[in-house]
């Protein structure tokens, strides 16, 4: 019987990947009205490649973008990026169409909630507390040294959890740990894994049904 519905939660509870990729665009836009004299193409691919260097929690993206442009750091152009960000942030950073009708489902038929993320502890809290996911998640685990084996050490065995996941990381971990019922979401699909071996693809969109009809089993 399954007693866990666990949930990663970038691209999973809400689309991390474009919110990213609009938040980038606006703040480098918002960037060059404040004066920084770069095209924006440029401009982009130098955060990129900041980012793919230095890492998504990184706190200087914007500054280190103006070095390696080799401009002087202009703090009124870094300050209207960070704001152009976050401003998107706040607007797009929203659950997936159809997850709390999903979430609520497996709490009425008594699973337990649970939410999974391996990053900087206070960003990842504050999309868990704008997302309000921390008002119907029975257990949450966050932090940069997080793993499965931290859930299972916390008394619920691998057959007994539903493991919707993005990441290759915690996919790889949950198939080495056994983890029966693996759903993960790809781009432009998902896939069923069931004992680890492939059982259903699907569009992204239908993962509520997916899941449900996993929930239908117990």
């Amino acid at each position: 019987m399954m007693k866990l519905l666990l949930m990663e939660l970038d691209n999973v509870l809400y689309n991390s990947k474009l919110l990213k990729a609009i938040a980038r665009e606006w703040a480098v836009t918002a960037m060059r009205e404040a004066g920084l004299p770069i095209e924006h193409e440029i401009a982009m691919e130098t955060l990129m490649e900041v980012i793919r260097d230095k890492g998504e929690d990184y706190p200087f993206h914007f500054d280190e973008m103006m070095v390696r442009l080799g401009l002087k750091r202009d703090f009124r152009v870094i300050a209207a990026g960070v704001i152009a960000y976050h401003d998107v942030k706040r607007a797009f950073l929203r659950p997936q169409p159809g997850i709390m009708e999903l979430i609520m489902r497996a709490r009425d038929m008594g699973l337990t909630i649970g939410v999974i993320s391996r990053g900087e502890p206070v960003k990842e809290w504050e999309k868990i507390l704008r997302l309000g996911i921390h008002h119907i998640a029975h257990k949450i685990w966050i932090g940069k040294d997080v793993s499965l084996r931290s859930i299972l050490s916390d008394g619920f065995k691998p057959e007994e959890i539903i493991f919707i996941v993005w990441s290759p990381e915690n996919f790889n971990e949950a198939r080495e740990l056994g983890i029966k019922h693996l759903v993960k979401v790809g781009d432009g699909k998902i896939e069923v894994l069931e004992g680890g071996i492939l059982v259903k693809e699907g569009e992204p969109w239908r993962l509520k049904d997916v899941v449900e009809s996993l929930l239908g089993r117990q």
